[in-house]
């Protein structure tokens, strides 16, 4: 007999042999006096078979450091999982996007239709709209409050460092870092964990279709945005905008319920929105609003809920993110427009671009085919350095996971650690370089174009005479640190215009600032020697490591700045050496010749846009977002050919960041195809199916429903008894079993007719039933002692007393309550296909029949992992090749 898998025992990955001492199940029934069945069938396959494990990774592959372990593995390789990782992942759940399609479900669609509820459409774009907008106050204020702290900061120990009293420099900037990282780190690990780090990969595996607890109330989104103000303002080497991603998710999933449970709020405003697909839909609005409102891209997040975190998508969704994205950049862009550092600036509703664009660049240059050659090499460099970054980064994460993450007073300091380390490099560093000085510098109005002796209150650039050959000009920015290099000196020359004499350290205006002002220096232009090699290098290596290390912290925070910085430094390396390879040209230093291209803050940016590819493998939407935050549409060429250049290299040795991070948190994520080289067509899905299937009769006795709750399955297949064979009829979720025999009143003395009474849809609908899921989570992990006082005690008693009763000879009927819609293929069903349309259709359960419609197997989005096809597929081929 050929070997068979039982469903439920470690949840697909025990190998069972049959044991030839035990008879064959007999075929079961509906009902019966007695011991029926069904139950007997469950008792002989309990004891018919004797488990060996599947063979996994080796479980020391990970103990060195060091060692090549699972990490190199590329895009079309299935991620190999541990033991330990199997059965973590066998600990979540998948989502039902789609509501149980029964009797009741039925009328309940037909009561909503008949209130006139499902013609009016204009509260979807009211919801859509509504999350724009917060998310736009969001990001006015995360960003506002940033630069507050930050800058509160660097004026604190400039005066300090001008005198170089180096020791009161370290102490107040170092003791005012870790104390809001402090903060930070606490906030997340005493009141709300799920809010650590950016959120990211939790989101995307949620609309993948797994479940994941606690990622989407309003407490994770209170606790997510003072966390991220704190450790962003700190001067982590962190960003923003992976939590105001996340916060974005939260925002759709609350607003457009109309109701919270922590803070008691409900409104019947958005009812009909309260079920799990148009949950879904509005988390993906939330997302896209949140990298809209992040980077001032609309379209960029449009294309990023696209690309990377929808795994539904449709035209009409698409539509309402337009308007969504629309929206959040309005609000974010007219509050910058009045406001900066909380300061009014009487500019309300006057769109600059410096307010509008992110990271605008001072000019736009025309680009050259011969600029093909280092965008490509910062391509090259993206894939590499891309790699190495993600490699690194889950090389720490599992590091993390077993000497840091089982103690709490460790999660706490090592972000606090971090801190101390990168302060204090950020605060001694810059002194072992020189200071650069700066001669003829003058400032010329962006306006009339002419010199002036007006400056600005905002950030500008000089324009300086001394360092650019050949007549041309070059720029420097006011933003550059003077350390302990001395004040500028200013004198009138002839024409009466005052010249500045500037001294300034390269390094401590890389090191000592915030990320994203050194991000904006980095992409400037014009600003051919603004930095050495030498600060850029140190530069490159010390926000490298620190990104990495503080990256997966128990602080709300992102990735984003770093990959624009990282990429930001070697790509304006990349510039000097163009400029210096080809600085006999004139033109290299002349705004508006053909040569212009020839500029270090250009190829800057299309570093970042290379690391940012490396490291994500986005394309499409990375491409659009570049072009937003810059407001370059010349640069679009350059940035396709380097993303694409950054993706194929990266590809080939690791998975992306994110889907790393979702595998090393082992949630059963679906990939758009599974990830092998072999053709799926070739193989059934009677080669992975989980078998025999665990049934529930259509009416039978309540005893043997109540034993379904000995097994670890979620769902069961309905059957009724035709021409003596059970066939398919429906399918039934656990927790509509467990609210029907919590309802006593829908048993029936066997012989009779049930009753005409049913439960409500709205008890039983998958938003409601779906806080099982969240209590089963808590109970297995670590929150085992809170989760069962989740529920209160009088319920708990009633809950526990209907469950456990003994009810002889009571039937129910199960007909009023089950799926009629279910899903079933032909067990001579391709593995591609049958992949196909478990990811499209949002698929928790696919039953697997014989022509006769008898259920036959099971297939659940854990069996669907490309490392189980990938062995059951070798194992086929080595049946093969014994055959031939």
């Amino acid at each position: 007999m050929a070997s068979e898998k039982l469903i439920g025992e470690e949840h697909g990955y025990l190998q069972m042999q049959p044991d030839e001492n035990v008879p064959e199940p007999a075929a079961g029934g509906a009902g019966g006096s007695g011991e029926s069945s069904l139950r007997q069938r469950r008792k002989s396959v309990d004891v018919r078979y004797r488990h060996e494990r599947l063979p996994c990774a080796d479980d020391n592959v990970d103990k060195n450091f060091f060692a090549w372990g699972r990490d190199f593995e590329s895009v079309n390789t299935a991620h190999k999982f541990l033991s330990h990782e199997r059965e973590k992942m066998a600990t979540f759940e998948a989502n039902n996007y789609y509501p149980q399609n029964s009797q009741v479900y039925r009328k309940y669609l037909a009561d909503q239709d008949a209130k006139g509820v499902g013609k009016k459409s204009w509260d979807g774009w009211v919801a859509m709209g509504l999350i724009g907008i917060c998310m736009g106050f969001i990001s006015f204020f995360v960003r506002q409050t940033v630069d507050v702290i930050g800058e509160s900061k660097y004026k604190i120990v400039e005066s300090y460092a001008k005198d170089s009293e180096w020791a009161a420099v370290w102490a107040i900037g170092v003791g005012y870092s870790v104390g809001f990282i402090l903060l930070s780190v606490c906030l997340v690990i005493f009141i709300e964990p799920a809010a650590a780090s950016s959120g990211i990969p939790e989101v995307i595996a949620f609309l993948n279709g797994v479940h994941v607890p606690k990622i989407f109330n309003i407490k994770t989104l209170l606790v997510k945005f003072f966390s991220v103000i704190c450790s962003v303002g700190s001067g982590y080497p962190v960003g923003p905008e992976g939590p105001m991603i996340h916060m974005g998710g939260m925002v759709g999933a609350g607003l457009s319920q109309g109701r919270s449970s922590t803070i008691g709020f409900e409104t019947s405003m958005f009812d009909r929105f309260r079920n799990v697909k148009d949950r879904r839909d509005f988390i993906t609005c939330g997302v896209a609003c949140g990298v809209a409102a992040a980077f001032g891209s609309p379209v960029g997040g449009l294309l990023f809920a696209m690309e990377e975190v929808a795994s539904f998508w449709s035209q009409q969704l698409g539509w309402m993110i337009f308007f969504g994205c629309m929206c959040a950049v309005f609000t974010t862009d007219i509050m910058n427009s009045a406001f900066q550092g909380y300061e009014y600036l009487g500019t309300f509703g006057s769109f600059s671009d410096k307010d509008s664009i992110l990271y605008e660049v001072t000019y736009d240059v025309s680009m050259h085919v011969l600029a093909l050659m280092p965008t490509v090499l910062c391509g090259v460099l993206g894939g590499v350095f891309g790699t190495m970054f993600t490699v690194f980064n889950l090389k720490v994460s599992r590091w993390r996971a077993k000497r840091i993450a089982p103690v709490r007073m460790n999660r706490i300091l090592e972000p606090v650690a971090i801190m101390f380390i990168y302060g204090t490099l950020a605060t001694f560093i810059p002194n072992g370089f020189n200071c650069t000085t700066v001669t003829n510098c003058t400032y010329v109005d962006e306006v009339t174009r002419l010199p002036s002796n007006n400056l600005p209150d905002d950030d500008f650039f000089y324009t300086c005479g001394s360092a650019s050959p050949n007549g041309g000009y070059e720029h420097l920015s006011s933003e550059v640190r003077e350390w302990s290099c001395g004040e500028k000196e200013e004198y009138v020359d002839a024409n009466g215009i005052t010249q500045y004499t500037i001294h300034y350290n390269d390094m401590a205006t890389l090191l000592y600032n915030t990320g994203e002002k050194t991000i904006h220096m980095l992409f400037s232009r014009g600003t051919h020697a603004q930095f050495s090699y030498g600060a850029l290098v140190t530069m490159l290596l010390v926000y490298f490591a620190g990104a990495c290390c503080a990256m997966g912290t128990a602080v709300s925070a992102g990735v984003v700045v770093p990959m624009l910085l990282i990429g930001g430094c070697y790509g304006r390396i990349v510039g000097k050496i163009c400029v210096a390879t080809l600085s006999a040209h004139g033109g290299v230093f002349v705004e508006g010749s053909r040569w212009a291209w020839i500029d270090p803050g250009v190829f800057a940016l299309i570093g970042a846009g290379s690391f940012f590819g490396g490291v994500s493998r986005l394309t499409l939407s990375l491409t659009v977002i570049m072009v937003e935050i810059s407001n370059d549409i010349h640069m679009l060429l350059m940035f396709m050919v380097t993303i694409m250049c950054a993706k194929w290299i990266a590809d080939a040795a690791t998975h992306s960041l994110y889907h790393s991070l979702i595998e090393l948190k082992c949630m059963p994520f679906l990939n758009d195809a599974i990830p092998s080289h072999d053709n799926m067509e070739r193989f059934l899905v009677s080669e992975i199916m989980q078998s025999p299937v665990v049934t529930v009769p259509q009416v039978g006795l309540v005893d043997d429903i109540r034993d379904v709750f000995d097994t670890e399955h979620s769902a069961f297949p309905v059957v009724a008894e035709v021409n003596n064979k059970e066939v398919v009829v429906g399918i039934i979720l656990k927790e509509t079993l467990r609210e029907i025999l919590r309802h006593p009143d829908l048993h029936f003395p066997m012989g009779q007719n049930p009753p005409t009474h049913r439960i409500a849809y709205s008890r039983i609908q998958d938003s409601e039933v779906s806080k099982h899921h969240e209590a089963k989570h808590r109970l297995q992990h670590e929150y085992a002692d809170v989760a069962y006082a989740l529920i209160d005690a009088e319920s708990r008693a009633e809950a526990d007393r209907l469950l456990t009763k003994k009810n002889d000879g009571m039937m129910v009927d199960l007909t009023p309550y089950m799926n009629e819609s279910v899903v079933t293929v032909l067990e001579s069903f391709s593995i591609d296909r049958a992949y196909m349309i478990f990811r499209s259709m949002g698929l928790r359960h696919l039953i697997i029949v014989d022509k006769c419609n008898c259920p036959v197997g099971v297939l659940t989005r854990k069996d669907m992992q490309g490392h189980d096809i990938a062995h059951y597929l070798e194992h086929h081929d080595d049946h093969s090749a014994e055959g031939h």
